[in-house]
């Protein structure tokens, strides 16, 4: 996600972005209360999924095996902080979390604002008590840095579990950080030019957004220059060659935000304004548009995606979206965040 002004575009886009995958295989798991942005997700080895998002400093558990109806919980709130971004698992079931300022108007103080936390959810389960779903025990937060110089953290994936670093972008800092988990200690560890802003009218310049480390690579996306890119890092999270582009965006509404990885190393990207999901494969070669579609709000600008890690939902993409609430569908069409979940044929991420 990239800090913009919200704006109705005007449903001039070129018909080239719409996509016609079929809507049969996406199915809406809760829809949050309008105007929502959710921004990222996470999923528990239990299959239980873990929200956040960008309006909201609330982390939510929402649990897709549930029968009935069933809504998410509040697993906890960050004082002092506007919204919530990226998430990652660094060690069985415990999570980094971002927080911060996240502006919806020009008010707003944000660079200098970030914050990553630890969240331990190790022995939190869901219980029923008089037929209302709650938490067995709260989870222990801790946190483990605050990066003072950071714009806007936003993307976040783990480095090394064994050295306990993680990776952050940067979105309006144009660059990569690497932090210590143990220490606290960050620095700029990847720094260049597809990494950097770029103007993305008629948004705000825009650099660096989702990242993941798959192997000895880094992937990362960058919403201005609408990039999808790899780099050999070494352990440090420094490069140790070129970056290559794997994938370039289709135009103004095709907005490569963060993405995730099948077993087979093809990368599903969720395109922010385009209302879809795109998987590239591994050797950037094809890119095809598996759900959504730019007039519907089946998927309503996604920001994030997870497969399932359960037998029953190892092939199932689940996505949060932000309903439309920075681009709306057709140019004025704005409902609430959604999680939803997504059919594929991949083996998923669970190999």
């Amino acid at each position: 996600m990239a800090l913009r002004s919200t704006i109705s575009l005007l449903a001039f886009c070129s018909a080239s972005l719409a996509a016609t995958p079929s809507h049969d295989s996406v199915r809406t798991l809760y829809e949050f209360p309008k105007p929502s942005y959710i921004e990222n997700l996470a999923v528990r080895s239990n299959g239980q999924i873990l929200i956040t998002g960008l309006s909201t400093p609330q982390l939510f558990l929402f649990d897709p095996s549930a029968t009935g109806p069933s809504k998410p919980l509040i697993v906890h709130e960050f004082d002092q902080s506007l919204g919530l971004a990226g998430i990652a698992e660094y060690q069985p079931d415990v999570f980094a979390v971002i927080s911060g300022n996240t502006s919806f108007t020009t008010t707003v103080q944000v660079a200098g604002t970030w914050n990553v936390w630890s969240v331990d959810l190790r022995g939190v389960e869901i219980s029923t008590k008089n037929g209302q779903a709650q938490l067995s025990s709260p989870p222990v937060v801790k946190k483990i840095a605050h990066v003072k110089p950071a714009q806007f953290l936003n993307g976040l994936t783990v480095l090394s579990e064994s050295d306990q670093t993680l990776l952050m972008s940067d979105v309006n800092g144009g660059v990569i950080w690497r932090l210590d988990i143990e220490t606290g200690n960050y620095e700029v560890v990847i720094n260049n030019t597809l990494t950097a802003l770029y103007p993305s009218p008629p948004f705000s310049a825009s650099g660096v957004d989702g990242v993941h480390v798959r192997g000895s690579s880094a992937y990362f996306t960058n919403f201005g220059s609408g990039t999808f890119n790899k780099v050999p890092i070494n352990r440090d999270g420094t490069p140790a060659g070129p970056v290559t582009t794997l994938g370039h965006s289709k135009g103004p509404l095709h907005q490569f935000d963060d993405f995730t990885f099948d077993c087979d190393g093809n990368a599903f990207v969720v395109t922010g304004g385009a209302n879809t999901i795109e998987m590239i494969s591994a050797d950037g070669k094809s890119h095809v548009a598996i759900a959504g579609n730019l007039n519907s709000t089946a998927i309503a600008e996604p920001t994030s995606c997870a497969f399932g890690r359960g037998p029953h939902d190892k092939s199932i993409l689940y996505v949060v979206t932000a309903g439309g609430m920075e681009t709306p569908v057709n140019g004025n069409i704005v409902i609430g965040g959604q999680l939803v979940a997504v059919k594929t044929t991949s083996k998923g991420s669970a190999c």
